[in-house]
């Protein structure tokens, strides 16, 4: 596995995405050619999991017109609940001819431990 960019998922169709429930830890994207994992290495106390998925994954299979990735991305609005801890999140869009997709990662911790989605190519 190497390491890889969210971006380089553009110019690249879509063959399945799973792990895309609330509360999921990971997300795999499956292309033409290569599987990314989106994922949190666990180091200790923080939580990192899916929390908001807007829009139709079985919709979303093609080619990637627009793929971006927004770490440390402002609470967002439909987000009520208040924070005791540290918290960072982190919005994924990914955008074909026929669908447009949206899903948010929440890392929360007490400030010592990351909170951050890494993304490998498998």
């Amino acid at each position: 596995m190497s390491y890889a960019n969210f971006f380089e998922l553009k110019g690249k169709t879509i063959k399945g995405i799973s792990g895309l429930e609330i509360g999921s830890r990971e997300v795999s994207i499956r292309t033409n050619d290569e599987t990314y994992r989106l994922y949190h290495q666990q180091e200790c106390c923080e939580y990192v999991c899916v929390v908001k998925v807007i829009g139709n994954v079985n919709e979303l299979i093609g080619e990637v017109l627009f793929a971006e990735e927004d770490a440390g991305a402002s609470d967002p609005d439909w987000y009520n609940e208040s924070f005791n801890y540290s918290h960072t999140w982190t919005k994924y869009v990914l955008k074909t001819a026929n669908a447009s997709l949206e899903f948010w990662f929440l890392g929360e911790s007490n400030g010592y431990y990351s909170e951050d989605v890494s993304i490998k190519k498998i």
